[in-house]
Formats: structure tokens, C-alpha cells, sequence
């Protein structure tokens, strides 16, 4: 359950970097393990419709910038995050 809970933090921050079309970078996730103090982590979820389209927003393309990257159902990205290989760079493979 907790790698579920941390790969939807993952990919969330990667979607915010999908609808920004790469003007926010997502950070790398690094879990750093500390024996002397207690973590404390605050989550909060936002799960949109399966149908809902993820790309990046209308108004950053508008302006002049082309898309970076490719436009695909809430599904369609979470099914592709969830079976991707670990050792691929995810963010890359929805570049266009």
C-alpha cells in the first residue's frame, strides 16, 4: 500500500510538470532515511475522472510554445506510469 500512496505523489508532481509543458520540473524522488529524527510527510490527493486529458494546458500553447509533450487520458497515463520499466525516464516517453 505505501508504494501505491508514493507512486501517486510521483506522478503527480510529473503530471504538473506534463501541464506546465516542462516550466515546472518535477523533482527526482529521493526517501532519506533519518535514525535520529521522525519524518512527517502530508499528503493530499487529487484523482481526476479516468477520462479526464492530461497534456499540457491550452493557454502555454497558445502563446507560442509547442507542445512538449503528448496529450493522453487520466487512464491511459496512470495504466503507462503503473507498467513503465523502472530504468526508463517515464517523463521522457510522453515527450513528443
Amino acid at each position: 500500500m505505501q508504494v501505491n500512496i508514493v507512486n501517486k505523489l510521483i506522478a503527480f508532481t510529473l503530471i504538473m510538470q506534463i501541464i506546465s509543458n516542462g516550466n515546472y520540473k518535477a523533482p527526482d524522488h529521493r526517501a532519506v532515511v533519518n535514525n535520529s529524527k521522525q519524518r512527517l510527510s502530508i499528503v493530499t490527493f487529487c484523482y481526476p475522472n479516468p477520462s479526464v486529458d492530461i497534456g499540457p494546458a491550452e493557454k502555454l500553447i497558445k502563446s507560442g510554445s509547442p507542445p512538449v509533450y503528448r496529450t493522453l487520458t487520466n487512464a491511459e497515463y496512470f495504466h503507462s506510469f503503473n507498467n513503465r520499466k523502472l530504468e526508463d525516464s517515464f517523463i521522457d516517453s510522453l515527450k513528443i
